[in-house]
């Protein structure tokens, strides 16, 4: 199938939910993807950080070989079994996840928002059976924050402050929105609210465009929490496992959330696996309320065990914070040029999650197709461009893809 067929099926079938470019992607290996016309990109998007390993890492190639082998029997793994019934690369995986991070328990889902929905509805029973002043059954209610970005299921989006996600969804109920990066307005929301279960909140705002909160956010919101007897729940989707640097990005202020929850670098760009993990007091599950069919299987937590392998072995958290800094810095350097002045107005980042703020006027559209002319793929977070390469960059493609941001930005000066 060429690609002139591929994008007419897509027009044909496909719910409008994503904007498509006319290019179908075809191949990749490391940092780089093809299309069906031979032309290479540098993936600056990286699947919107869930190929964080690059594509088709070897070490995952070579472990999905052996999955795929069978035994002098004809056996394999197993596929998907009743999830009363234990595999060992779930149990090896719930306990190696825990003890990295310092969690009492975990279960294991799909998507990054099945793992938010877990932490939601965690917070919400252990508001009404663990919490000092116990909140009425059907009363609690979660805060978030504006311009959060935590999924896109019906309970989630009901959390977010962006009409694109939640105008024509709703009814809602059970959620309060306050302003990110200012805890007077959580202290102010939980000392007027005392059926307030809990505070769900990003280490970093990645959708919303790379909003880095100030030093000592997230462990001001931690106090407050635990002054109000309210659980604070981390979402690290995608600042976790080294993309912003350090394996937490909570981490960098000094804070241990009750609850935190995990995906995209997990399933190595092979597999949907997310996590969620939370301290003993919270994780007030019992059976029947609350599973996942997929969740833990063999397969996808063969690939996560790997994962976890692979970002301890090729110290990627360590990798990120380095590289992070050189391209970052480059970045400054080359688009702080007086002529970029009408277009830029910020380049900011941690790791390598690093955003380029553009001028209120400028088109955010119209750059992502300037940059895809020049082998870039990145993505427009709220005219911001993020740029989010998978951890095994080198410092020789960090420069080479500077250069190409910055001689896509020279052609749009010309």
């Amino acid at each position: 199938m060429n690609d002139n067929e591929t994008l007419a099926l897509m027009e044909h079938y496909s719910m409008r939910h994503y904007p498509l470019y006319p290019m179908v992607i075809t191949h990749g290996k490391g940092v780089y993807v093809w299309d069906d016309h031979g032309n290479a990109y540098m993936d600056a998007a990286a699947g919107y950080s869930s190929v964080n390993f690059g594509h088709n890492h070897p070490r995952i190639l070579k472990l999905n070989r052996r999955l795929n082998c069978l035994d002098r029997k004809g056996r394999g793994p197993a596929n998907v079994v009743p999830n009363v019934f234990s595999n060992p690369e779930l149990a090896r995986f719930l306990a190696r996840i825990c003890t990295m991070l310092g969690y009492d328990k975990g279960g294991v889902t799909n998507g990054g928002v099945e793992a938010n929905e877990a932490a939601i509805k965690l917070m919400r029973k252990w508001g009404y059976t663990k919490k000092k002043n116990r909140i009425p059954i059907g009363r609690a209610e979660i805060v978030a924050c504006e311009g959060n970005f935590h999924g896109r299921t019906t309970t989630v989006v009901g959390l977010s402050s962006d009409p694109a996600h939640n105008v024509y969804f709703g009814p809602y109920s059970g959620t309060i929105v306050i302003p990110y990066n200012d805890p007077a307005a959580l202290e102010d929301v939980l000392a007027t609210n005392r059926n307030i279960a809990g505070f769900i909140v990003e280490a970093i705002q990645g959708e919303r465009g790379v909003r880095i909160p100030e030093c000592g956010y997230l462990k001001a919101c931690q106090e407050i929490c635990r002054r109000h007897d309210v659980a604070l729940c981390v979402d690290e989707i995608q600042t976790g496992l080294g993309r912003a640097g350090n394996l937490l990005a909570s981490w960098d202020d000094a804070v241990r959330p009750d609850i935190v929850t995990l995906g995209k670098s997990l399933g190595a760009g092979d597999r949907p696996v997310a996590a969620v993990l939370a301290k003993e007091e919270f994780a007030v599950f019992e059976p029947g309320e609350h599973g996942s069919t997929y969740g833990g299987n063999i397969r996808s937590m063969a690939i996560a065990n790997e994962a976890l392998s692979i970002i301890e072995d090729e110290k990627l958290c360590d990798r990120s914070l380095e590289l992070g800094t050189f391209l970052l810095f480059d970045l400054k350097r080359r688009l702080s040029a007086e002529k970029f002045a009408p277009l830029v107005k910020e380049v900011r980042g941690r790791g390598l999650m690093i955003g380029i703020e553009l001028k209120e006027k400028v088109v955010a559209k119209d750059i992502l197709s300037a940059l895809l002319a020049h082998g870039v793929l990145t993505k427009d977070a709220h005219g911001v461009i993020r740029i989010t390469p998978p951890l095994v960059i080198t410092e020789k493609e960090c420069i080479e893809l500077a250069s190409r941001i910055e001689q896509t930005f020279i052609d749009l000066t010309a």
